[in-house]
This record gives C-alpha cells, sequence and structure tokens, in this order.
C-alpha cells in the first residue's frame, strides 16, 4: 500500500536466506563461467552474437550503413555485460546471528556490568560516545574521562568498580584518560546535554567538541591529554548544539542566535590551498577547523536545538524549539525544504538514518514522529516518557531509546513500533551509545555507567543456534 513498504519488504527479500543461497548462481550466468561456451549452451543463457564484448569492432568497419545497423541493434537490444569470473562463484555464507544481534537474536543481550562512579562527582552522565575501542564521557559537572572498551574478557581497573556475578564478553576498562575539568561555566538558561558534545577523529588525533558555554563559542579538546586545543568564536550568542559527519571532515554547529555554521577540519596542504584561495586566515599550530565557516544557515525563528550532517546524503538537518526541521545542502549550503512538528513543539532530538529516514522527538508532547528525507510524513508513536537519549543502532534498522523511565526501548526505524525493552536498575537514563557490536552504554543520573551485552562465548554460541533456526524457518 506504499512505496516505502514496497522497498522495505525488497530490501528484506534481496537480504532473505533464499536469496544467499541462490545468487551465486545468477553471478554465474550475467557475470561468470555461464556466460559463454558450452556451460552457457548448457544452461540456455545464448544471446545474438552483436550483444557479446569483443564480437565486432566498430572503429575498423569501413561500411557506414553496416556500422549504423550494429549500432541500432546494441541500441536496442542492449549488451551483455563484460564476463568476470571464469569459474563458479561460491555461495554467499550463512547468516551468523551474533553479528547483527538486535535483528537475529535480541534476547542474548542483557544488562551484564553496572559501572559505579567511584572517585568522581556523582552527578549525571551527558555523554557517553566510542570511538575505536576508547569509551569518552562527560558528565554534568563538565569532568570528561576516557576509558577502555574492552571486546575480550572483561577486566577491572581504573577509577570504576564492577558489579554483577557473570563473566562478560564486552565490558569497561581502565582509564586512557583520568577525569579532568572541561569547558567554561554555563549560562544559566542553558541546558547541557549530549548535543552540546561531539567527537571528532582525524588521521592524527582524536578530538571532543564542547560548547554550551557564556564566551559564545566551541572548543576542541584532545582526548589523548584533555587539553584545549582550539577555541572558535564566531555566533552572536551562545553555541547549542553540534555535529560531525561520519568522516570527521566537517563540523556543524547551532546557536542561539537561530543560525546554523558549517565548518572545515584542517586536513593538510590540500586544505591550506584552497583556504589561500578563499582568501581565509592560514593554519597555524595546532590549527584543527579552518576559523572561518563555510556556510551560515539561516531559516529557523528560534534556538536550534539539534542537528544532524551527512557528506552520504549531502544534507544538513536542523531541529530548533520554534519546532521546524530546515534542509540544507552541505556542499553548496542550499535551503530544500521545512519540516514542522504536527503540533509545532519545539524539537528536541533529531536521528537520520543512511537511508534518510528521519525521526523527529518533543519533550513537550512527548511523541516521535517518522519522515523520509523528500519529508513525507511516515508514521508517529507515544513516547510514554520522558526521553534523554536517542540513538540509531550501527546497522539503521532500529531506534534505541533511554530516559526518565530507566530503560532502553529498541524501536523498528521503519514504522517506529517497539521491537524489545531492557530494563535497567531503577535509574533516570541521562545518555546513551551503542557500539558496532550492538551493546549498549547508558549513563544515568546519578553517574553510573550500565553495560549492556552479550554475557559470554557459550551463551553467544547458544544464541546463535537457536536463533538461526528459528529466522531461517
Amino acid at each position: 500500500g506504499s512505496p516505502e513498504e514496497f522497498i522495505r519488504r525488497n530490501r528484506e527479500a534481496l537480504e532473505s536466506e533464499y536469496v544467499s543461497s541462490n545468487l551465486h548462481h545468477w553471478i554465474d550466468l550475467v557475470f561468470g563461467y555461464k556466460q559463454r561456451g558450452k556451460p552457457a549452451v548448457e544452461a540456455a543463457n545464448i544471446f545474438y552474437y552483436l550483444t557479446y564484448e569483443g564480437a565486432v569492432d566498430l572503429e575498423t568497419m569501413e561500411d557506414d550503413l553496416q556500422r549504423a545497423a550494429i549500432e541500432d541493434q546494441i541500441a536496442n537490444f542492449g549488451q551483455t555485460p563484460i564476463q568476470i569470473f571464469r569459474k563458479k562463484h561460491p555461495r554467499r555464507g550463512p547468516p551468523i546471528p551474533i553479528a547483527h544481534p538486535l535483528y537475529f537474536a535480541p534476547d542474548s543481550i542483557s544488562l551484564t556490568s553496572v559501572v559505579c562512579n567511584t572517585n568522581q562527582y556523582s552527578s549525571a552522565l551527558l555523554y557517553v560516545s566510542l570511538m575505536d575501542s576508547s569509551i569518552v564521557i562527560v558528565n554534568e559537572d563538565l569532568n570528561l574521562s576516557v576509558k577502555m572498551w574492552l571486546t575480550t574478557q572483561l577486566q577491572s581497573g581504573g577509577n570504576f568498580t564492577f558489579s554483577g556475578s557473570q563473566d562478560p564478553f564486552f565490558g569497561v576498562g581502565s582509564d586512557i584518560l583520568s577525569p579532568r575539568k572541561i569547558g567554561i561555566p554555563v549560562p544559566e538558561n542553558v541546558e547541557l546535554g549530549a548535543q552540546c558534545f561531539a567527537t571528532m577523529q582525524t588521521p592524527s588525533e582524536n578530538f571532543l567538541i564542547s560548547c554550551g558555554n557564556w564566551e559564545n563559542s566551541f572548543q576542541v579538546i584532545s582526548l589523548s591529554d584533555g587539553r584545549l586545543v582550539q577555541s572558535i568564536r564566531q555566533h552572536k550568542d551562545v553555541v547549542s548544539c553540534v555535529a560531525v559527519t561520519s568522516d570527521g571532515n566537517i563540523l556543524a554547529t547551532g546557536s542561539y542566535d537561530t543560525t546554523v555554521m558549517v565548518w572545515e577540519v584542517f586536513r593538510g596542504k590540500t586544505t591550506e590551498k584552497r583556504i589561500r584561495n578563499s582568501q581565509s586566515e592560514l593554519p597555524r599550530k595546532n590549527y584543527v577547523i579552518i576559523e572561518t565557516p563555510c556556510h551560515i544557515l539561516c531559516g529557523h525563528d528560534d534556538i536550534i536545538t539539534c542537528l544532524y550532517v551527512s557528506h552520504e546524503l549531502d544534507v544538513i538537518i536542523s531541529g530548533s524549539k520554534d519546532g521546524t526541521c530546515v534542509f540544507h545542502t552541505l556542499r553548496e549550503g542550499r535551503y530544500v525544504r521545512s519540516l514542522r512538528h504536527p503540533s509545532g513543539s519545539p524539537i528536541t532530538k533529531l536521528v537520520v538514518s543512511q537511508r534518510g529516514q528521519i525521526v523527529i522527538y518533543a519533550d513537550d508532547d512527548l511523541s516521535l514522529h517518522l519522515y523520509s528525507i523528500n519529508g513525507k510524513y511516515l508514521a508517529a508513536s507515544e513516547s510514554n516518557g520522558r526521553l534523554n537519549a536517542v540513538q540509531l543502532s550501527r546497522c539503521g534498522e532500529f531506534l534505541v531509546c533511554a530516559g526518565d523511565q530507566g530503560q532502553i526501548v529498541v524501536r523498528s526505524m521503519d514504522t517506529l513500533e517497539v521491537v524489545k525493552k531492557y530494563q535497567g536498575v531503577g535509574k533516570v537514563m541521562t545518555s546513551l551509545a551503542v557500539t558496532p557490536e550492538e551493546c549498549f552504554l547508558a549513563g544515568t543520573k546519578d553517574g553510573s555507567l550500565l553495560v549492556y551485552s552479550i554475557e559470554n562465548p557459550q551463551i553467544r554460541k547458544t544464541s546463535h543456534n537457536k536463533n538461526t533456526k528459528s529466522k531461517l524457518t
């Protein structure tokens, strides 16, 4: 009944076990050893000779009439693809449920450890993020710490203690960067949250981007030693949110001044040449972000509350307290369209998948709304409580939510329907991260870190066998 459902079902079919079991036969016919010769005859896979590569050399043909006839034949009936493989193509391997537990084995994920704050202030964890094998944590008192993310047997260490009788397969390890104060005092009217922080990876170093201070600036902080590398002040009011592209080349900032600014990350000689041509200031020591924005985007009437920026989709989407989401192109900074919250509520959070599905959330009416990248309204759902953190799973198929109810709720990105709920420990969750292994790291209001993961290899093996059978059936 809808184009979106048609595409979703086709995607599901293309990833099905039937296709996996038979795709290599099609490859053999179109690109492989059954395209020509005796195997092609046996497979009834023979076409007119002019369709095959190398069958005729048009450049050496002297008869213009014959050449035109052959060109018309090719134009009307097509050409056989270039033969790539000379041997049988192997079958695609069977699905590995544990590589995608949210889809194949959601019951195998559980709360495996509670990492308690012992040597830090017991304030809410506002931001939790994973970079490579490091967990970046920022609390309400603006203390930054970096921990190890362990993907083998859990080891204790650092300033955290561990509880639980199981032996988790994933967990939090010792300090990479011990807790230290960052940032500048925050104005009374500014509410810090995950939207005020972002991690950025460059070839040389990893950084934390922080904003929300009274200087109207945003800051670049080294994650290796916690030093302030750069502070940029171009907005006319407090910087309220930041976002970074997946490749770390572009940064976007939103502000109380209702504008969005787009910044390039300095990448060496190529960027330096481009900067000189645009008569912007030249790189200097510890130069990370070019201090002249490449775009200043307008269109909102109130504070920018959330941002999304993507190279792949060539889009910047900004949500605002005025109840709208405004779309601009990333490359040109050109206005594309606007979305308005159905009830006009201020946009609190914004999540966008690589497929172009957009979810907006508003604290005022505790609602989630799903749109397509083209602005089509697709679905809505009640959040059943205030959401403090909304993230995408790494596969992009699930929306992972956490908030005042103290549990993690996983929803389908196609319909917003609840797929699975994971109970917490009775504490308000204030931040959330989804790891590449589809584990969850949830920060709480009292400064604890909850780890949801596969408990141990034996459980992984059991879940694999049981769920593989049920899924394929």
